[in-house]
Parts: structure tokens; sequence; C-alpha cells
């Protein structure tokens, strides 16, 4: 394996674990019941969606896969990050347009995830 493949994989590794910590951070704070400060609280959301969303991004040189999963893989990951990116934005009008479009991208993602599924030939 070359070294790039082996950093690639180390750092996508590593957000991904970063990603996971972050999400169980976010439920122990929703959990306590004592407020955290504001810039904390949104940190804290944000950050699984960013890091999650950046190791997908890594890891598509190593999965190698085929312009259109790569296409649709690429759509996913830049949803995650522009989630994560709302959820740093005070609450106006273009936040809640760009948290529409992210709710539109996810849709898009699993549509086209499901008709790719019903309308390939069975593999039984």
């Amino acid at each position: 394996m070359s070294n790039l493949k082996k950093i690639l994989r180390l750092i996508s590794c590593a957000l991904a674990i970063l990603a996971l910590a972050a999400s169980i951070a976010l439920l122990v704070s929703d959990a306590r019941a004592r407020a955290l400060p504001k810039v904390w609280a949104v940190a804290i959301s944000a950050a699984p969606l960013l890091l999650v969303g950046i190791s997908f991004l890594f890891v598509q040189p190593l999965l190698r896969p085929r312009r259109l999963e790569l296409l649709k893989n690429v759509l996913l990951a830049t949803t995650f990050l522009l989630w994560g990116a709302v959820q740093l934005m005070p609450q106006n009008a273009l936040a809640m347009r760009l948290g529409n479009l992210v709710i539109a991208l996810y849709v898009l993602d699993l549509a086209w995830m499901t008709l790719g599924s019903a309308i390939a030939p069975a593999q039984d």
C-alpha cells in the first residue's frame, strides 16, 4: 500500500472516530440538565457533521468508485458539510434556505439510491 493511501486511510479513520466521539458528546450534552454556552452547543452540533463529511471525502480515493458512484458519494459528503455549516450559522433566512437545501439533497441522495436499487436487475 502506498504512503498516500496509508495517510488517507489514517486521516479518514481518525476523522470518523472523532465524528463518533463528537456525536457522543452531543448526546451527553443534551442529556445534562445544565445548558452549555451557545458557542459550545453550536460547535458540538456541527462537529460530527463536518468531521464525518470530511472523512467520507478522504476515503473516496481508497474506494475508487465509478464516476456515478463518486458523484453520489461526493453529494452525500457535501450535504453533511453543508448541514454542519448551517449549524454554525445564526438562525436567519439564509440558514433556513440552506437547511431546506440540505433536506432536498438528502431526499435526492436517498431517492437516487432507492430508485437505483429498485430498477437494477435482481442479483439472486
